[in-house]
């Protein structure tokens, strides 16, 4: 399924993880889950609640309903304000300082998971910055193998991978010519009305 027809799934579904937001160019994913819940990194605490924000240009215009984040067993899942619908399961795992890799699972339903979709997000424990999920596969990686498999679509890019540190390695390298898209700040936690 191409990437765009994937993340629309997920969009109705309330999307799939904390700062995962729809890109319409390409996207990061794997068959296999590249960080399992004892690899995962759990640096929000249950009952977060942040408040949202749009690129505009170079500032930042808030949206109108932030987000609450709650643990679920060994995954995150969230609450966006004006829903009590909980998003699918996801993970985070933490590859330099304050720097995370999203994992979101494409489902609810474990045993019916066929994808993971992979993002970038900067966070100091008050403000979470989320870098795009469009996938601009550089030749040298194509040909050096980093990414498993490139999928070109007349909409997008998929980019597939098969290890974490090939996933980290593009996940980076994106990151240093691409503006982030999405902030989030914390204003509460411990928020109790938990679904």
């Amino acid at each position: 399924m191409p990437c765009f027809l994937s993340m629309m799934r997920l969009a109705r579904r309330t999307l799939p993880a904390l700062f995962l937001a729809l890109s319409l160019t390409g996207c990061f994913l794997s068959k296999e889950q590249l960080i399992a819940p004892e690899t995962a990194d759990y640096p929000i605490e249950d009952g977060s609640h942040f408040d949202a924000f749009a690129r505009r240009g170079t500032d930042w215009r808030p949206l109108p309903e932030g987000r609450s984040v709650y643990r679920r067993g060994d995954y995150y899942v969230y609450v966006n304000d004006d829903s009590d619908r909980t998003s699918v399961p996801f993970l985070l795992m933490e590859i330099s300082p304050g720097r995370y890799i999203v994992q979101a699972n494409d489902t609810s339903n474990f045993e019916r998971v066929s994808e993971y979709y992979y993002f970038l997000m900067d966070f100091d424990g008050v403000e979470a910055i989320q870098y795009s999920s469009s996938c601009w596969p550089r030749q040298e990686w194509i040909d050096e193998g980093v990414i498993a498999q490139v999928e070109r679509t007349s909409m997008n890019t998929r980019c597939h991978f098969a290890d974490i540190d090939s996933l980290t390695t593009v996940l980076q390298g994106v990151s240093t010519y691409t503006a982030p898209e999405e902030r989030y700040l914390l204003s509460a936690t411990g928020v109790v009305d938990a679904p």
